[in-house]
């Protein structure tokens, strides 16, 4: 798994952290991910992430996703981060990352997939 990671902080408009994934997602992807996503914002406050996976192949099973899931906890990662996930085309990726960001959700996380970019920025922005 290959990952680029590109941080913005602006006085006016906040802090954005884009990673942007390819190769296999699998359970030791996502540690990688957000280990790393925890890492770079652990300083931050309100920051706005995109994880763009469009170019990655998810290979997660069902019980892999929902340990992953119920083992993070929010006070490793700050409650005011939201997350925006860009799914593959797939529906198959899709259902995956649905799952994923459910069982995040559920463990106080703020987190979603989404299709489109767009519709994720404006998530992120709270415009939706």
């Amino acid at each position: 798994m290959d990952f680029q990671i590109k941080l913005f902080s602006w006085p006016d408009r906040g802090n954005h952290l884009i990673m942007i994934t390819r190769g296999i997602l699998d359970v030791g992807g996502l540690e990688q991910v957000f280990r790393e996503m925890a890492t770079v914002t652990q300083s931050l406050l309100d920051c706005k992430v995109v994880i763009d996976l469009q170019d990655a192949v998810c290979n997660l099973g069902t019980t892999d996703i929902q340990a992953f899931a119920n083992g993070r906890k929010p006070a490793a990662w700050s409650s005011t981060h939201k997350v925006a996930m860009l799914s593959p085309r797939e529906v198959e990726q899709y259902d995956q990352l649905v799952l994923l960001t459910s069982g995040l959700s559920k463990q106080g996380f703020k987190i979603a997939v989404f299709y489109d970019s767009k519709a994720a920025v404006s998530w992120l922005a709270d415009t939706v």
